[in-house]
């Protein structure tokens, strides 16, 4: 099978796209979206005129602030991606001797919300990916030309290279900030905080002190599943015995009883089982059961044991 540059390229960044970054951002609210995690952070904002404007500076600063996720959306999906492919395959209102840094490219306003960045982000994707899919290898070889400003030297490739890096980069700060969002939100419930930090002892004394769940699987459903990831089984275990529905399915498709064939041992797998978990249960990313898991994983015993 012949291998050429174009599909090298373009590989990298569709898998990326389809497998990483894509399926991360699902789900985005607008809190999310223009969340400042620092005081001085870059976001996009309304100047005077009532437009929004992505904050930046001529010049770099020579320690480079926070940004949100409004900002690196629509940095890559406008500056990365979309003036770039609006450069050199078009449609651009930009004069024909604008270079690849020309903001003629791109005069569209900047979303301010959350739907509208993700639509940004993939406009400049889609553009970008379905001109790569047109050429050749002779064609990546080409010089930029003027448009590619100061460096006209360089072959389309390389922009290729360079792009595929920035997205890669800007796409991992954006899923970055939406883990670091999801924690601080999740760890203001204290009984979540003391579970994700490991500390059964002090979970199971604050469960007794109120009374038992409470409000719990309604305030975080999927807490049980998310224990069962991270291999907290003592934590695991102290909420079945409170109750807990352990028939919960995480956004992957997996439960709890997926996680035992994991990390877990047969007792937490007979517990899990005793309170009603579904071992018939098909996860998403795999597309199996919990006995699947643990064939996989070599875990005889609980393969045995999650068998129906």
């Amino acid at each position: 099978m012949t291998t050429t540059l174009r599909t090298l390229l373009l590989g990298q960044v569709e898998f990326y796209w389809d497998a990483h970054l894509w399926p991360r951002l699902q789900g985005l609210t607008d809190d999310e979206y223009l969340w400042e995690p620092v005081d001085g952070a870059w976001s996009l904002r309304r100047d005077d005129d009532g437009a929004v404007r992505i904050e930046l500076t001529p010049v770099d600063p020579p320690v480079p602030p926070v940004t949100t996720i409004a900002w690196r959306a629509a940095h890559l999906g406008r500056d990365v991606w979309g003036k770039r492919g609006r450069t050199f395959f078009g449609p651009t209102p930009a004069p024909a001797d604008a270079d690849m840094f020309d903001g003629r490219h791109w005069p569209e306003p900047l979303p301010l919300t959350a739907a509208g960045g993700l639509d940004l982000l993939r406009e400049g994707y889609e553009l970008w990916r379905d001109n790569l899919r047109r050429l050749d290898d002779d064609a990546l070889a080409e010089p930029l030309g003027p448009r590619g400003g100061p460096f006209a030297g360089d072959s389309l490739a390389a922009l290729v290279v360079h792009l595929n890096r920035e997205a890669m980069a800007h796409g991992a700060e954006i899923c970055l900030l939406r883990d670091i969002y999801r924690a601080q939100r999740q760890r203001r419930d204290p009984v979540v905080a003391v579970a994700l930090g490991g500390r059964a002892a002090d979970l199971e004394r604050m469960l007794r002190l109120n009374g038992g769940l409470g409000d719990l699987p309604d305030r975080h459903p999927t807490l049980l599943v998310e224990l069962a990831g991270l291999g907290r089984w003592d934590a695991v275990r102290s909420l079945v015995t409170h109750g807990f529905p352990v028939t919960v399915v995480a956004d992957d498709g997996s439960t709890a009883l997926h996680h035992v064939a994991s990390t877990g041992t047969p007792d937490d797998a007979r517990l899990l089982l005793e309170a009603g978990a579904d071992p018939t249960a098909v996860d998403g990313r795999f597309g199996t059961t919990p006995a699947g898991w643990a064939e996989y994983l070599g875990r005889a015993e609980l393969a045995g044991l999650l068998s129906v």
